[in-house]
C-alpha cells in the first residue's frame, strides 16, 4: 500500500518555522557525515593526497604559481575506484592534448570572437565523440578547447599540458597504491546488497500479492521499494567488466582475478534473471490476485495446484542460494517438481492473475527464471 504523508496544521510563529526550515537540512547533513564508511574516508584522504602533492610538484618545477590544472585529475580521476585511475588518467591526457590543439590551431587562423569561439566549441564537440570514455563523449575535449581558447595568452597552451601532465602522473602513479579497496569485495557488497532487496520484494511484497483473497483490493509496493532495483545487476556487470580491465594495471590486487571470475559468474546470472524478474513484479502489480489464499495450503491441497504462490516461492529460494553462491541444485529440483504440480486454470479470461491468461504468463515467466538456474547450476556445479 502506498504510504500517506500527513501534514500538521498547528499554527507556530514564523521565526520558529524559518529556522526549524533552515536548520533541519543541516541537522541531515551532520546525520550523514556521520554514517561515512572507511572507504569514502579514504577516498577523500586519496584525493587530498594527490591533490596537494600535484599543485607541489607543479610549483616546484616553475610550471605555474597556482597550477589549478595540476590538482583537476585527481579531483575528477579519483572519485571512483582507484584501480581506474591509470586507464581514466590516460583517457585525460588524450582529451587535453586533443583540446589543447584544437584551441591553439584556432587561435593561430582565427580572430578571438563569438564568431570563433562557435567554431570551437563545435570543433571540440566533434572531436569529444571520437574520444570516448566507456561510451560516454568526453567533455574534456571541449572544456580544454574553450580554457585555452579563452586565454589567449603566450604560453598557455603548454602550461596548461604541463600541468596536466603532473597531476596525471601523480594520478596514474600513487593513486592506485594509496589504501588500494579490493574491487572484488566492492561488488560483492553490492551484490549482495541486490539479493537482499529482491529477496524482500519476493519474499515480503509479491509473496502477499499472490497468496491474498480475490476479492481485496491489490497490493501496491511504494516506489522507493523497487526504484532503481532491476538496473544495478546491468550496473555490476558493467562495473565487473571495468574491474577486470583495472586489475591489468594493478599491482596490489592481481591475485584477486581469479576471485573476480568468480563473483563474475553471479553477478551474470543477476543480470540475466533481472528481466524476467521485473515482468513478474510488473505483472503481480497490475493484477488482482490469484485465488488462493494461502500458498503453503495450495502446496498441500492436492497434486495439482492452480496458485503460483508455491511454485514462486520455490524459484524465489532458488535464486537466493545461487546468488549466494551455494550449490543451487536441491532448490532447483525442489522447483521443478512444484512446476510440474502447479497447473494455471486459463478456463476464465478474468482480469487477475487468477484464472485466465495471466497466470500462464506468470508461469512461463517463472520457468524462464529456472532455466537461467539450471544453466548456471550446469555450468559451476556439475558433478557436486
Amino acid at each position: 500500500m502506498r504510504a500517506r504523508g500527513f501534514r500538521l496544521g498547528c499554527a507556530m510563529p514564523s521565526a520558529v518555522n524559518v529556522v526549524g526550515r533552515r536548520s533541519r537540512p543541516a541537522f541531515g547533513g551532520l546525520r550523514r557525515l556521520r554514517r561515512l564508511t572507511v572507504q569514502e574516508v579514504r577516498g577523500g584522504a586519496r584525493m587530498m593526497v594527490c591533490a596537494t602533492l600535484s599543485w607541489y610538484l607543479a610549483v616546484e618545477l616553475g610550471i605555474n604559481s597556482a597550477p589549478v590544472a595540476a590538482v583537476l585529475p585527481a579531483v575528477f580521476t579519483l572519485s571512483g575506484i582507484p584501480l581506474w585511475a591509470p586507464r581514466l588518467g590516460l583517457y585525460r591526457l588524450g582529451s587535453v592534448l586533443l583540446g589543447v590543439c584544437i584551441a591553439a590551431v584556432a587561435l593561430r587562423w582565427l580572430p578571438v570572437s563569438t564568431l570563433s569561439l562557435a567554431v570551437v566549441v563545435s570543433a571540440g564537440y566533434l572531436a569529444s565523440l571520437l574520444l570516448r570514455i566507456d561510451g560516454v563523449p568526453s567533455q574534456q575535449v571541449l572544456v580544454s578547447a574553450v580554457l585555452v581558447f579563452g586565454v589567449p595568452v603566450s604560453g598557455y597552451p603548454e602550461q596548461r599540458v604541463l600541468e596536466n601532465l603532473v597531476g596525471i602522473a601523480v594520478v596514474v602513479l600513487l593513486g592506485p597504491l594509496l589504501w588500494p579497496p579490493d574491487p572484488c569485495r566492492l561488488l560483492s557488497s553490492r551484490l549482495d546488497a541486490y539479493r537482499d532487496r529482491l529477496d524482500d520484494l519476493l519474499k515480503d511484497d509479491l509473496l502477499k500479492d499472490v497468496g491474498r483473497h480475490p476479492d481485496r483490493s491489490p497490493l501496491r509496493q511504494e516506489a522507493g521499494r523497487t526504484e532503481g532495483l532491476w538496473q544495478q545487476p546491468h550496473d555490476l556487470a558493467r562495473d565487473l567488466d571495468r574491474a577486470r580491465a583495472a586489475l591489468r594495471w594493478s599491482v596490489t590486487h592481481r591475485r584477486s582475478i581469479s576471485a573476480l571470475d568468480k563473483l563474475g559468474h553471479r553477478i551474470h546470472l543477476a543480470d540475466r534473471t533481472a528481466a524476467p524478474l521485473h515482468c513478474l513484479s510488473a505483472q503481480l502489480q497490475a493484477s488482482d490476485g490469484p485465488s488462493a489464499a494461502d500458498p503453503a495450503a495450495s502446496l498441500a491441497a492436492g497434486p495439482a495446484s492452480d496458485s503460483p504462490g508455491p511454485f514462486l516461492e520455490a524459484v524465489r529460494h532458488a535464486l537466493i542460494v545461487a546468488l549466494e553462491g551455494a550449490d543451487p541444485t536441491e532448490p532447483i529440483n525442489r522447483a521443478r517438481m512444484i512446476s510440474r504440480r502447479y497447473r494455471p486454470a486459463c478456463t476464465s479470461p478474468g482480469p487477475g492473475l487468477g484464472p485466465g491468461p495471466h497466470d500462464s504468463l506468470l508461469r512461463d515467466i517463472l520457468l524462464l527464471v529456472l532455466d537461467n538456474l539450471d544453466d548456471y547450476r550446469a555450468a559451476h556445479f556439475t558433478g557436486r
